[in-house]
């Protein structure tokens, strides 16, 4: 649940839409909630019943890009299963959501926010982080024999790593986002590898 209390869904995303592109900009200590409103076309009243304050609306950013990767998040390990196909699905998981365009200008307004203001975007470092969901899939498949791993943690780092070296960070200076056939290529050639590396 957002940090608002029952936004109409029209003024809401209008709103986090102008908010992403304010705090992108200018950054959280010069964005200004006056500007907000008026790219968002609702008044101050409006705004401020939604959110209290701008640290509000910037959580409340947070919590909507947190909540895209939940798909990711609820993918587990399913034993004895083909684990080529259930790398893939995980990877897919998280390539369907780094091909959403706000998907990238939320990250993009997050981290050049991290870059201003460490303390304000610390916390939303942990709620963005998915890592953890592919270091279970490596420690679950290594503990069913399917894969061969010494260090999960490190294996899990590196399939994601994989698909955003070149599915996200590339990206977040253009503001584009990959093709489905694009980001096919990326997750096919990211399986493989961790299959040539791992596989029993």
């Amino acid at each position: 649940m957002t940090e608002c209390s029952a936004p109409n869904a029209t003024k809401y995303a209008q709103i986090i839409e102008a908010a992403v592109a304010e705090f992108q900009d200018k950054g959280f200590a010069a964005a200004s909630m006056d500007r907000i409103s008026a790219q968002a076309e609702v008044s101050k009243r409006t705004l401020y019943k939604y959110f209290e304050s701008k640290e509000n609306l910037f959580r409340s950013i947070v919590i909507e890009l947190s909540s895209r990767f939940a798909e990711v998040v609820e993918i587990r390990y399913e034993k004895g299963r083909d684990i080529r196909a259930q790398l893939t699905e995980l990877a897919w998981a998280e390539g369907r959501i780094l091909m959403m365009p706000d998907v990238i200008a939320m990250s993009r307004m997050i981290i050049s926010e991290t870059l201003r203001s460490p303390e304000l975007a610390a916390a939303a470092q942990g709620k963005l982080d998915k890592t953890a969901a592919f270091i279970g899939m490596m420690r679950d498949a290594t503990e069913d024999g399917q894969l061969r791993i010494d260090d999960p943690e490190q294996a899990g780092r590196e399939f994601i790593g994989l698909i955003k070296a070149r599915a996200f960070w590339p990206l977040l200076f253009t503001g584009s986002v990959m093709s489905e056939s694009e980001m096919a290529e990326t997750i096919n050639s990211s399986v493989e590898m961790m299959i040539s590396r791992y596989a029993v």
